[in-house]
């Protein structure tokens, strides 16, 4: 038998005939064609003309489809007058159930060529040797790819329509294929839409061309679809200029909510720093009040009690009255240390007459001997001066450190290094106690929730001067490293 013309490109058409007849398509004898359609009305009875005219010419028919469109086209074609039956005993009609005869030959949801070979070649040599007359022609209409395209399986739908044109190239048949044409809605169905085309010797569109009469008419209905085309291309420019711009608000609108969100606790934060400062300042208020009055208040009334037993009449004589003065010579010193100790404590004059290397040799080495920890300091020789704020700021920073060591650590020994690099003051400080809580650590780097007041007053303070506080620490002790600019 000869083979079908199975040309993948769209027909040509002369100059002089720039669109195809209305039925071009029904004298194609050896063509593999797909038909489009919106109604299934417009189907059948597409697929009753074609059917029926190679019934009426003696040719023999293949239908499979799906058992409603079978049960519809056979009530059209027996009210046209053929006997189907008649024509199903000479074997000119075979109709098939679509689904059926497709599960015969799918293999792993794909068609399998021998299978496939076995199971529609015979069909179609049955059908081709109970046709009338010498060339004894076959015509062919299928959706069993439809339903394979109807599942979401493209890939099977267009193995499945080059398979058939295999077995073209064996056995002589007009084969057309039909697909609604909603199936395609998409615009990821573009490229699967053109591969289904390009596997057809012909197409016809839809009933929405394919009924117009004139070739004026179907001009106009090309036209009209080339200015959709175009319409659709600018509206589609637009909506995705216009989710661009959607997608940037979103963004804007996430930052902005994440900023206020981060303000929003940067002012609970303050807020609650701001508290406790004001905590802090009373208690240490109540702190130098007690210091003042069980220190300097007990001194200086033991003094004064001595010098009124000194001017008063009973006042000793001898060695008793030079004892009594060295006694209170005794605690004018003892009140001029109390007062001296306090008030470096504040603010020690050596950070404003010396600078911050001074005192800070002053203060571990003062720190080691009220405390009993062992403290060291490494710090240049060539150590310099440094702006005021910043020698304040790092020597606050220093005392604060220090005193958690002493208070929280339970460490025996703790080391401070001092020192300059790429432009910034480095402070460090290091114990060997149990550490920190690591909510309290991500607490303070993260400069968010509520941690001690001394810590996040640390905190201020170099962030205030454009540096940076870093804490970390696991059960072999803690680290504090602070950094700040010499220049901002």
């Amino acid at each position: 038998m000869g083979a079908m013309n199975t040309q993948t490109g769209p027909p040509s058409f002369e100059a002089s005939t720039p669109l195809p007849p209305v039925h071009w398509h029904e004298s194609d004898h050896r063509g593999h064609v797909v038909q489009f359609y919106s109604d299934d009305s417009y189907l059948i009875e597409a697929l009753g003309r074609f059917i029926g005219t190679a019934l009426g010419a003696g040719d023999s028919t293949i239908v499979i489809a799906t058992q409603e469109h079978l049960d519809s086209l056979a009530l059209l074609l027996k009210s046209r007058g053929l006997d189907l039956a008649k024509a199903a005993r000479q074997g000119r009609y075979v109709a098939l159930e679509a689904l059926e005869t497709l599960t015969k030959f799918m293999v792993d949801a794909v068609p399998d060529p021998q299978r496939f070979r076995a199971v529609i070649a015979p069909v179609v040599e049955r059908a081709s040797e109970a046709a009338k007359g010498e060339q004894r022609r076959v015509v062919a209409f299928g959706e069993m790819v439809a339903l394979l395209w109807a599942r979401g399986q493209g890939d099977a739908a267009i193995r499945l329509e080059q398979l058939w044109n295999d077995l073209a190239r064996t056995h002589e048949f007009s084969l057309r294929c039909a697909y609604p044409i909603k199936g395609f809605d998409q615009q990821k169905h573009g490229i699967p839409f053109l591969k289904i085309c390009s596997e057809h010797s012909g197409v016809i569109p839809g009933e929405s061309y394919s009924a117009l009469s004139d070739d004026a008419e179907r001009l106009r209905a090309v036209a009209h679809l080339q200015q959709k085309a175009e319409a659709f291309e600018t509206e589609k420019l637009l909506h995705e200029a216009l989710q661009s711009a959607h997608r940037a608000l979103e963004a804007e609108i996430a930052e902005r909510r994440l900023a206020e969100e981060k303000l929003h606790a940067s002012e609970l934060s303050l807020r609650e720093l701001s508290g406790c400062l004001l905590q802090t300042q009373d208690e240490e208020r109540r702190r130098l009040g007690r210091e003042l009055h069980d220190t300097m208040g007990q001194h200086l009334v033991v003094l004064k009690m001595g010098l009124d037993l000194l001017k008063s009449e009973r006042r000793p004589t001898g060695d008793a009255a030079s004892q009594l003065l060295a006694d209170c010579c005794g605690l004018v010193e003892q009140s001029i240390k109390e007062i001296r100790t306090m008030s470096y404590l504040l603010y020690p004059p050596m950070l404003e007459e010396t600078g911050l290397g001074t005192a800070a040799v002053w203060y571990v080495d003062g720190f080691t001997k009220r405390s009993g920890i062992e403290a060291t300091l490494d710090i240049p020789p060539d150590f310099d001066r440094l702006p005021r704020e910043i020698e304040l700021a790092v020597f606050r920073v220093l005392q604060e450190s220090l005193t958690n060591v002493h208070r929280h650590s339970g460490s025996s020994v703790t080391n401070v290094r001092l020192f300059l690099r790429d432009g910034c003051v480095h402070l460090e400080v290091q114990d060997e106690g149990k550490g920190i809580p690591a909510a309290v650590l991500q607490s303070l780097n993260s400069a968010q929730g509520t941690v001690g007041v001394g810590l996040r007053g640390m905190q201020e303070r170099v962030r205030h001067l454009g540096g940076s506080l870093q804490l970390d620490g696991n059960e072999n002790g803690t680290t504090l490293r602070a950094v700040v600019p010499l220049e901002r």
